[in-house]
């Protein structure tokens, strides 16, 4: 009887609808903190796949200028030019400059990346949430690294949490928290997108850490594709950048 109704319905819809159907798939999904307000006049609303890759041929609404030994220097004013340019050896004249090219690189990888999203059959990511709770469940990656010690415990954490020891969350809105630790160290995590990035038919999530130091000048970014295999394990690495 289910299998007569489903084609009943079948035949009264279009073939795509039809095969939502069966498939019962979860579409991809883009965050409005997606990045995109500084580096274009206005911030980009993303909702398919075919924008999020439009971003990296897209111009900026500024740009930098990058040298090469002798030769002529370069304008980039897009992802396309960056990525490039910097392929080639090109450098900013200016070191806090190329410091900047580098973050804005990891940022248009993370679009890249995006763009790579596929949908999904099953998802473990619905209570996903900022918190105190969160460090205790994502993988050491996310923590502040800055010395070498860090980069030793590092090697023996089992999580965020044990490395950086949170003691505060400030939210800022559902996607994006401040995360402060008891060293003082200052973490913005950022929710950028979800989708099944590495085609095994889980929902993954695409995150974004803007890392700083109180009353410092340390600051560092980087990407991440972290996924959960089933609703009470913990989140799992794929993918840092």
């Amino acid at each position: 009887m289910i299998k007569k109704t489903t084609l009943l319905i079948c035949i009264s819809i279009s073939s795509t609808a039809c095969a939502n159907i069966k498939e019962n798939k979860i579409a991809p999904t883009y965050s409005l903190e997606n990045k995109t307000n500084g580096y274009f006049m206005e911030p980009e609303v993303l909702e398919t796949p075919e924008q999020v890759n439009a971003l990296f041929s897209k111009n900026w609404f500024y740009s930098y200028e990058v040298v090469l030994g002798s030769k002529p220097a370069i304008k980039v004013d897009s992802c396309k030019v960056l990525s490039k340019a910097l392929q080639e050896g090109y450098k900013s004249a200016d070191y806090k400059e190329h410091v900047a090219l580098i973050a804005t690189n990891k940022i248009c990888s993370t679009w890249v990346d995006m763009g790579k999203l596929k949908p999904s059959k099953e998802s473990f990511l619905s209570s996903f949430k900022h918190s105190l709770a969160l460090p205790k469940q994502m993988p050491p990656e996310l923590s502040l690294i800055i010395s070498n010690d860090d980069e030793r415990r590092l090697a023996k954490a089992s999580s965020w949490g044990e490395m950086s020891h949170i003691k505060k969350v400030e939210p800022v809105n559902d996607d994006q928290a401040i995360y402060y630790d008891n060293s003082g160290g200052i973490q913005r995590l950022t929710i950028m997108a979800k989708g099944d990035y590495n085609h095994d038919d889980i929902e993954d999530i695409v995150l974004h850490m803007a890392n700083a130091v109180e009353r410092g000048s340390y600051s560092s970014s980087y990407s991440y594709i972290v996924t959960r295999l089933a609703a009470d394990a913990p989140y799992t690495l794929i993918k840092q950048f």
